[in-house]
């Protein structure tokens, strides 16, 4: 939405977002240029893959599909972080967890 130009007007559900990104009301349609936007949209997209590429081999794995719930941690409210797989283990047995170390 940010990538469109969303400022955040919180009128979504009013017909009458400013920056014509959520309305039908032809008016506001005319502050969005889907040209201007396209590339807009399209280098976030690609630099969110960049990252999340970038995320999955800080975490050892070769892309994002393979990261489970153990690579990533929650920071609790006393500070201290465990990890999403103790928090939310998974209930249907099908995550491999033969890759998790323990810290």
């Amino acid at each position: 939405m940010f990538a469109l130009g969303c400022i955040q007007a919180l009128q979504c559900n009013k017909n009458t977002c400013p920056t014509g990104i959520t309305t039908h009301n032809k008016r506001l349609q005319k502050g969005l240029n889907p040209r201007d936007k396209a590339v807009r949209v399209a280098n976030y997209a690609r630099n969110m893959v960049y990252e999340v590429g970038t995320i999955a081999h800080s975490c050892g794995v070769r892309e994002p599909r393979q990261l489970k719930r153990f690579h990533a941690r929650v920071v609790t409210g006393n500070g201290l972080s465990i990890p999403l797989s103790e928090l939310h283990p998974d209930t249907t047995g099908t995550e491999d967890t033969s890759q998790a170390t323990s810290t």
